[in-house]
């Protein structure tokens, strides 16, 4: 019996009870994150970025036609070559849904297993808008981005860390997309800053290994910084002069950025007011950060580097069109107070929080206010995660998918295809695995073609587009007709069969609504020669 005792004494030495149910609990956390995101993902229908993603991977035949495919989008390689590789391991769109689902899903583990923070903070975040929603089942490159600066922050924080690593990291996120940049220059900064302090605290002379690494990851960044550039300004937007615009209101607008990667509210930008109000909230929450954070130089410097860079980007080039971008502010923002409370542990400082605030002093009290903060701040995440990913899985994020299961299963499966605007259309050909007549490019094809395309054409002209289409094609006798939301030939055309003059009847089909996207809601129309 007293050994027994004993025994159990042992063990409760050895795995406290608390540690044990903290560890049950995180695991529960991520069970439930892989199941519930399972879900989300066969329930997502992907959208036009999305599939012009898979698209473009899919239909370039080696890692050259993919560079080439890729180049007008002015997104650089990393995302679209894995990609690339999923869609050569299975040829369905799904297979591209995996790959993004199995990086968010490492994304989260990682914060539950690694991240110095509390058991609620873990729980907000992993089921938060970004994680759970727009990085995990939005296949797009910002949950590379976030795997990075994750993978960074568990490097960079520990008291010695291998150079090589990093620079490694800093190459990938130059390369995986425009907004990583800040990121990337964030840890650069951090390392200059880090080393320099390091050669003036010890004085020594570095070993000719050392000199070695410091050499090839110098010139192992600049060429992916080089490369990356390529892929940057092959974009089939004109960057000149003219790009670069900065003005007060550029400012105001990106500070408004800022505060929707905090709590993803976005000011309007045609508003004054709005603008001020956003920004000086935006600004109290930034130097909040920074007070918080000021006692780790690592956090502090990757902190403002890469918060001062990506508003400087915003605020001069370009501020942003969605949630996916400003999001990489919340990624700054999370990963800047996990670098701050890895580098406090790191070198025995202390970013516990004292629980009886009236006899604090400020140092205590701002940490338990910045707890409530973050607390805050996550609670806003969670809940519209939780919103948005179960609005999904009942309301299609696209009709792309009905629209194709539809043709696919009726008598129009083997019908040539026509359709427009082509940015719209290219998601029901992804789903289709099917080449469509798109009049913008005046040839067949699936992905959006940014350049050698007419952009120029009206989308009230689907109508001209159509007859001209069959003018040319004198062998065509009938045409399914895809037309996207505003691109649709209006109301006078679903009552009845319509005769036209040039020996053509045109009949409507079916229309299909339920999409969340308007631009992806579809209208199908029969053309048939008399």
């Amino acid at each position: 019996m007293r050994l027994r005792l004993n025994c159990l004494a042992y063990l409760d030495k050895l795995i406290p009870l608390r540690d044990l149910d903290s560890k049950i609990l995180l695991k529960v956390v991520f069970v439930i994150y892989i199941f519930s995101s399972l879900v989300g993902v066969f329930s997502h229908v992907l959208w036009r970025d999305e599939m012009q993603g898979w698209l473009v991977a899919v239909e370039s035949s080696n890692i050259f036609e993919l560079w080439a495919n890729n180049a007008p989008s002015g997104h650089p390689i990393v995302y679209p070559f894995l990609t690339f590789i999923s869609s050569l391991i299975y040829e369905k769109p799904i297979s591209m849904q995996f790959m993004q689902w199995s990086l968010a899903a490492i994304c989260v583990f990682i914060f539950l297993l690694r991240a110095p923070f509390s058991k609620l903070h873990k729980l907000l975040f992993a089921f938060g808008y970004f994680p759970f929603w727009e990085y995990c089942l939005i296949s797009r490159h910002y949950v590379v981005i976030q795997l990075l600066s994750f993978l960074g922050i568990l490097l960079v924080g520990k008291k010695k860390y291998n150079i090589l690593g990093m620079s490694g990291i800093i190459a990938l996120l130059l390369n995986t997309h425009a907004l990583a940049w800040s990121i990337a220059i964030g840890f650069s900064v951090l390392i200059i800053i880090d080393l320099a302090i390091q050669k003036s605290n010890y004085g020594k002379s570095r070993s000719f290994r050392s000199n070695f690494n410091y050499i090839v990851s110098i010139i192992f960044v600049s060429i992916s910084g080089w490369i990356s550039l390529n892929s940057l300004f092959q974009t089939s937007r004109n960057i000149d002069g003219t790009s670069v615009n900065l003005t007060f209101k550029t400012i105001l607008v990106a500070l408004g950025k800022y505060l929707g990667g905090s709590i993803l509210i976005i000011p309007n930008s045609s508003r004054w007011l709005d603008l001020l109000v956003a920004s000086c909230i935006s600004l109290a929450f930034i130097i909040f950060t920074t007070l918080y954070i000021r006692k780790s130089l690592k956090a502090l410097v990757f902190y403002l580097t890469s918060t001062l860079s990506l508003l400087g980007f915003n605020s001069v080039i370009y501020s942003g069109a969605g949630s996916r971008h400003f999001g990489v502010y919340f990624i700054i923002f999370i990963s800047s107070i996990w670098l701050y409370r890895s580098d406090m542990a790191a070198t025995g400082g202390n970013f516990s929080i004292q629980v009886h605030p009236a006899s604090a002093t400020f140092e205590n009290k701002l940490k338990l206010y910045f707890s409530y903060f973050l607390a805050f701040v996550l609670s806003i995440h969670f809940v519209a995660g939780i919103h948005r990913v179960s609005l999904d899985l009942v309301y299609p994020y696209s009709a792309s998918k009905e629209v194709a299961k539809f043709i696919t299963n009726s008598k129009y499966s083997d019908w040539p295809l026509f359709g427009t605007r082509d940015v719209e259309v290219t998601s029901v050909s992804g789903y289709l695995g099917s080449s469509i007549y798109y009049p913008e490019l005046k040839r067949t094809g699936t992905f959006t073609e940014w350049i050698n395309r007419d952009s120029s054409l009206r989308r009230e002209d689907s109508l001209i587009h159509i007859l001209g289409y069959m003018k040319n094609n004198k062998n065509v006798d009938s045409l399914l007709v895809i037309l996207s939301n505003s691109s649709d030939l209006g109301d006078d055309f679903h009552s009845e069969d319509l005769r036209l003059s040039e020996g053509l009847t045109i009949s409507f089909i079916k229309q299909f609504l339920r999409s969340y996207n308007k631009p992806e809601r579809y209208y199908l129309y029969e053309v048939r020669r008399i």
